[in-house]
């Protein structure tokens, strides 16, 4: 059962990063500190929408935690989240609502651990954009949960940046559980600093569900990152994707694991991966792990992977229009990671992911 505690908010003050983008061309935001929503800002249209503090959550909304979909991936991480949860957010679109707007939610750290968990619930025929910021100060360990209920025909868009610092030790875990004609597209800009373990797990759980999870990873120094990409296949006529792009820098190490999973008697479905990742230190290290684990014939199928240094051609093609070294190899990052700059809402979001990879790939 999910347990809510929550400690003394001892500092309400915003940080300088955050609130640089809530005086921007930000809508629609929220923001919580240690457990504690400091600062709700919502439109007309997203008034409609069920915001809720983990803390008032009902016993109506404990059955998602407790469907046998959720326990039959939960991991050790996941159990002690549930058991020691200090933050978090019930979000719930209603049956036939489509919300337009899209929703920002930063979660910021600074005191103490922090175990923060989000549940999405998208009924019947609704749709959803969600876009979480999370964040840190301090040394801490962190383990953060989210998981997302997309029912019949429902549609989530869900995008985000991790900033967490190197001084973090952190967890990450991203559920979708998805129902028949639902569909949910996961895109993450992975920028930490932090030492971290990520998962993102997508259960096409009834015919026609659909869903794509994709990872922008970036690691400098002595960095250590691994992001897990699952997507299951428990129904028939249904379809997965994974994209991974990754960049590691100095002596770091990135590893993707992408896993496509079509269960026996799962006819007609499609899964497909790809990886692509830059190794730009002399010690780093991309590991980029594609796995198919296919129990059916009548499907499709596919997985690859590149990795590499640098294309010289591409390089040389740019220094000889003029630019500099470095700045060939800034544009030519800054192009292979605009799969999640594409999906950032707002002129300050788009520089502040521009800015922190430039200065990760410095």
């Amino acid at each position: 059962m999910l347990q809510v505690t929550k400690s003394e908010l001892l500092n309400k003050e915003i940080p300088s990063e955050i609130q640089a983008f809530l005086t921007g061309d930000m809508t629609n935001y929220i923001v919580i500190k240690d457990g504690h929503i400091l600062v709700k800002n919502l439109s007309k249209e997203l008034e409609d929408l069920t915001v809720l503090d983990l803390a008032d959550v009902t016993e109506e909304f404990h059955k998602y935690y407790e469907s046998e979909s959720v326990k039959s991936i939960v991991s050790d991480a996941y159990n002690y989240n549930l058991e020691e949860t200090t933050a978090g957010l019930l979000i719930r679109a209603k049956r036939n609502k489509v919300f337009k707007e899209e929703l920002h939610v930063f979660y910021i750290q600074e005191n103490g651990e922090y175990n923060n968990n989000v549940m999405i619930i998208l009924e019947d025929n609704s749709e959803l954009k969600y876009f979480e910021y999370l964040y840190n100060k301090g040394e801490t360990s962190i383990n953060y949960v989210s998981n997302a209920f997309v029912l019949e025909n429902a549609r989530l868009t869900y995008s985000g940046i991790s900033k967490y610092n190197e001084k973090a030790m952190v967890s990450v875990t991203r559920n979708a559980f998805v129902k028949r004609y639902g569909n949910c597209q996961y895109s993450i800009a992975e920028v930490n600093d932090s030492t971290t373990d990520s998962k993102t797990n997508i259960m096409l759980q009834e015919e026609y569900a659909s869903g794509t999870t994709k990872t922008v990873a970036i690691t400098n120094k002595e960095q250590e990152a691994k992001f897990v990409q699952l997507v299951e296949h428990k129904a028939k006529e249904t379809e997965g994707y994974i994209e991974n792009y990754g960049v590691a820098n100095n002596n770091s190490t990135l590893v993707f694991e992408g896993i496509g999973k079509i269960n026996k008697d799962m006819k007609r479905s499609v899964a497909r991966q790809s990886n692509r990742g830059i190794v730009l230190g002399m010690n780093s290290r991309l590991d980029a792990n594609p796995l198919l684990l296919i129990d059916e014939f009548d499907v499709v199928a596919s997985h690859g992977a590149a990795i590499g240094k640098m294309d010289e051609e591409q390089l040389y093609y740019l220094m000889s229009r003029g630019l500099t070294l470095k700045n060939a190899e800034r544009l030519i990052i800054s192009g292979f990671l605009s799969p999640v700059l594409e999906k950032l809402s707002t002129d300050q979001l788009k520089e502040d992911f521009i800015y922190t990879v430039e200065n990760k790939t410095l």
